[in-house]
């Protein structure tokens, strides 16, 4: 094959979005496609030769999935540049926009998600490619008019999904105008009334697909494409009743052939499967799928070493649509055996949080609707995938990459675009630790870095979350974030609602300030189905409210500054809520009530009360039968209580837990002991060291280890549990990580071996 192509338009390889991301768009896809991405080589299929994995990118809003998507694109078939047009044979969906247009439902008999994406991928891949020519889905496109075709009399919308694909299926081109109608092309082939009087509704189908079978003898020898058409469906009704019969394929012989009089009926025939819905629509939605593999596997791609593979780009396939087809497609490919078609499918999906239990492998994980998915890591994308399908189900044709977080370094490289910019040099780690390597959220707010040091001689890193656009008329890029994450719509209850700890919670602050509904359902309920939809939250059980770490963080953020929970003040939110705590605490026992007297000390130190809560954690420390597993849990819950506002808070919290305001404390209550004095120390220790723009120094961190190995010669009982966490909670602070805490640590010595 030759064309007279150039080299291909390449994306810039410094979009932050596609950071880490070239393993899979530089390796992967060109060796699933056969065609380089920077000039017109083909490349030899050794891997997938004979079965190909549907490539699943996952990861949360902003992690790069659709601009991996426009790469490709950009890639394989360019809008612009010197030979515009598709490389290869290529689709590109996104499910969500499609199944917003689309007019499917019980009330729509002719009309459903596969017929829709169907009919969008036969248009988009029957594009001419130069130097190839287009691909035909004879197949596909008679048994789809068959479908549609049928109507009720009087139905409006059924009528317009006939009119919209027929013109579609037909090969109108979008652009024509006026845009023909199922009358002006399949009207001549009904047969005339007797009467005179309308054409019956039952013959509708038959017409359409008569005509369409017509062209097809027109172009080709007469009667060879009908009958091989008509042939292909006869043997796949064959031999699905021989799978229900449990029997082998070909156990019942060949079909008989269908006379050329029959031809158009037998294919028309599954509309009425179709309109009864139900089961008998799915039978009839998967022989369609059969057909559109069929129609790409014995097109013009049978000499698949020779001519690249057609690339198909899904975005969202975590949609209704989206599932609904990817499910047709793994099936009919487990089915195929040997003879599998040659089509490259690079799918995204939504993902939920960074949580590691919400990446469950389990019937509630989010990979529950691909258990048996291989799994890879990105990295290991760049010469071999080494994926081969292991068993039968057909989850196992799924190749499902994560898309990880960008590392420091990314960012690092983002914030050296500009020599002149000058910046605190710990703001690289503060955006990371801010934003744990989000590809959006990090090219923002590097953007604003870059942006602000032009101007200014200094960025800090405290100054973060503050930043604003000067080429975006002052926008804070907080505010332009969250904008793009979540819309603006419900901006001010979420940024309330990121204070709360649960859906009950969230529920006493909407009975307090917010008075509307979201999406028809009480402010807290309409809120949560929105998160969970999205997937910032894991469900009606999530704890906090919003257990997206990085959204929360914005939304405390503009809750803190003034500019979110119009009307509602940071203070008495955090009252309210730690009253709610307080009520729910004092009529629960064990580790329930624990829990609430967490969550109500983090409120309070939320709102600078951090004298109270050394008070109360003292008493507890003091306590003859307090547990110290319980009494750090509590410790470690509170210290990640959201700062409150002003700015003198990084200062004060940092020489309280230097000790120097060890004597003012002991000025002003000289009833302070040492232990109490440690509580304090330590607790602003972990309290700085938790926030996320807070440079956490190796004086502190070893402060933080002295103080619990202090408190750890005081505790009555405790002695084993706070030394083991003095040797690790430094550690895991120098390092970023969770602060570990094991109940098996009671009864241990102190020693530095084992992960806890």
């Amino acid at each position: 094959m030759t064309a007279p192509f150039g080299p291909a338009p390449t994306a810039d390889s410094q979009i932050p979005e596609v950071y880490a991301r070239q393993p899979v768009l530089h390796r992967l896809v060109p060796r699933m496609v056969g065609l380089d991405r920077d000039r017109h080589r083909r490349r030899a299929h050794h891997e997938f030769a004979d079965d190909l994995p549907v490539v699943l990118l996952s990861g949360r809003h902003g992690t790069g999935k659709s601009a991996m998507l426009d790469d490709l694109q950009q890639a394989y078939a360019p809008e612009t540049g010197t030979w515009p047009g598709p490389r290869v044979p290529f689709a590109r969906i996104n499910c969500t926009e499609l199944q917003e247009q689309a007019r499917v439902g019980p009330e729509m008999s002719n009309n459903s998600y596969a017929v829709e994406m169907l009919v969008e991928l036969i248009a988009q891949l029957s594009r001419p490619v130069a130097g190839f020519g287009g691909l035909r889905f004879p197949r596909t496109t008679a048994g789809l008019l068959a479908v549609v075709s049928a109507r009720r009399p009087g139905h409006d919308g059924e009528l317009r999904v006939a009119d919209r694909h027929a013109a579609t299926l037909m090969g109108v081109p979008p652009d024509t105008r006026p845009r023909p109608t199922w009358d002006t092309l399949f009207r001549p082939a009904l047969p005339a009334p007797p009467d005179g009087g309308s054409p019956d509704p039952a013959a509708f189908p038959e017409a359409a697909v008569r005509t369409f079978l017509g062209g097809q003898r027109r172009r080709h020898s007469p009667g060879l494409a009908s009958r091989q058409l008509v042939g292909w469906y006869e043997t796949y009704r064959s031999e699905a009743d021989n799978r229900l019969r449990g029997l082998p394929p070909g156990a019942s012989g060949q079909p008989r052939p269908v006379p050329a009089a029959e031809r158009a009926p037998a294919v028309a025939r599954m509309c009425q499967e179709f309109h009864q819905g139900r089961g008998f629509r799915r039978g009839v939605e998967r022989m369609l799928t059969a057909a559109f593999l069929e129609d790409v596997r014995y097109g013009r791609l049978r000499r698949a070493n020779r001519t690249p593979r057609p690339l198909v780009l899904l975005d969202n396939v975590h949609t209704d649509a989206g599932r609904d087809f990817l499910e047709l497609l793994l099936e009919q490919r487990a089915r195929s055996g040997g003879a599998r078609d040659r089509m490259v499918v690079i799918a995204t999906e939504l993902h939920g949080d960074d949580a590691p239990d919400a990446r469950g492998d389990g019937p509630a994980g989010e990979d529950a609707p691909y258990p048996q998915a291989a799994r890879r890591s990105l990295h290991d994308m760049g010469t071999d995938s080494g994926w081969t399908r292991h068993g039968t189900a057909p989850s196992a044709g799924v190749l499902l990459l994560p898309l990880p977080p960008l590392e420091c370094e990314h960012l690092e490289r983002m914030l050296r675009r500009d020599d002149r910019a000058s910046f605190d040099p710990y703001i690289a780690n503060a955006v990371h630790d801010l934003t744990r390597g989000h590809p959006m959220g990090a090219r923002r707010l590097c953007e604003a870095v870059v942006d602000r040091s032009r101007t200014e001689e200094w960025v800090a890193a405290e100054e973060l979350l503050d930043l604003a656009h000067s080429s975006r008329a002052g926008e804070s890029v907080v505010w332009g974030l969250l904008d793009t994450l979540v819309g603006s719509e419900y901006h001010d209850e979420l940024c309330l609602f990121s204070l709360a700890w649960d859906r009950e919670a969230a529920e006493r602050l909407a009975e307090r300030w917010v008075p509307r509904r979201i999406d028809g359902l009480p402010a807290a309920d309409g809120a949560a189905a929105q998160l969970e939809r999205e997937r910032w939250s894991r469900g009606p059980g999530s704890r906090p409210f919003i257990t997206d770490r990085f959204l929360r963080a914005l939304l405390v953020h503009q809750m803190r500054s003034g500019r979110g929970g119009r009307g509602v003040d940071w203070s008495g939110a955090h009252a309210l809520l730690a009253d709610h705590h307080r009520q729910r605490a004092e009529g629960r026992s064990g580790r329930s009530a624990r829990d609430e007297w967490s969550r109500f000390l983090w409120h309070r130190l939320a709102a600078g009360q951090a004298s109270e809560v050394v008070d109360r954690l003292h008493a507890e420390f003091l306590r003859h039968d307090g547990d110290a597993v319980d009494w750090l849990h509590v410790l470690r819950t509170v210290a990640h209580a959201p700062r409150p506002p002003g700015n003198s808070w990084f200062e004060q919290c940092q020489e309280v837990a230097r000790g120097r305001r060890d004597l003012l404390q002991y000025r002003a209550d000289p009833g302070t002991g040492l232990e109490k004095q440690a509580v304090n120390r330590l607790l602003h220790a972990l309290w700085y060291a938790a926030d996320e723009l807070a440079e956490v120094d190796r004086h502190l961190v070893d402060r933080i280890g002295q103080d619990l190995s202090f408190l750890s010669a005081q505790h009555l009982t405790g002695r084993a549990v706070l030394a083991q966490a003095a040797i690790r909670w430094p550690r895991a602070v120098k390092d970023g990580e969770d602060w570990p805490l094991d109940h098996r640590w009671q009864g241990e010595g102190p020693r530095t071996g084992g992960a806890a």
